[in-house]
């Protein structure tokens, strides 16, 4: 008999096996908008290299992915129902480079940026919301201007949200089923044993 209890795509109709509404506090995102910024040039002090590194280095990556420090936000209304919102977005980075003698290095920064978007703020309730941001930011293009200092043109992408935590009643068909885990390393076997000793001529 099919699991149906479980996490997966909905076949037939998906009344069918309602049972109950639940009240979940979750982080509803009450607006958001994303900055996509293409080959732009940033220069990166970095922090943490390791004494053993020997220079001249060369430059091999610049990454930094994940939740993002806002700081020093301002919220102004407008008159259209939405809010001027200005912020500092500081995003991790992690710099990757080679010494002299070609062992891989990292070393840390920081990219710092003040953005000013309109967004829709909550202005009626008692519960507060939060400014959210997600950064991935990439470079495989640069060169060290310094002992700790990297020049690079690079990319990234910002994901703002307007979070608020808040109560809100879904829909559910109950708790959640979990299949029997399936060995993997014993079929794994399995298919080997079943193998002929010998191979086919």
């Amino acid at each position: 008999m099919a699991n149906n209890i479980r996490a997966g795509r909905i076949t037939g109709d998906p009344i069918r096996g309602l049972c109950e509404r639940i009240c979940i506090e979750v982080d509803r995102v009450f607006d958001g908008c994303r900055e996509t910024v293409n080959n732009q040039n940033y220069v990166f002090t970095l922090s943490g290299i390791s004494p053993q590194a020997t220079p001249p280095f060369t430059f091999t990556e610049a990454t930094g992915y994940g939740e993002t420090t806002v700081e020093n936000v301002s919220v102004v209304q407008l008159s259209n129902g939405k809010s001027r919102v200005e912020a500092d977005i500081v995003m991790p980075i992690a710099v990757t480079f080679l010494d002299t003698f070609g062992n891989a290095y990292t070393g840390t920064s920081t990219l710092r940026l003040h953005r000013d978007f309109v967004l829709r703020v909550p202005t009626d309730s008692i519960v507060p919301y939060s400014l959210r941001v997600f950064s991935a930011f990439l470079s495989r293009i640069g060169n060290f201007i310094g002992d700790d200092a990297v020049s690079v043109a690079g990319c990234y992408t910002l994901v703002v949200k307007v979070i608020v935590r808040t109560d809100i009643l879904v829909p559910s068909y109950g708790n959640c089923v979990y299949p029997v885990c399936v060995d993997c390393g014993g079929e794994a076997c399995n298919e080997f044993l079943s193998l002929p000793l010998f191979p086919r001529s």
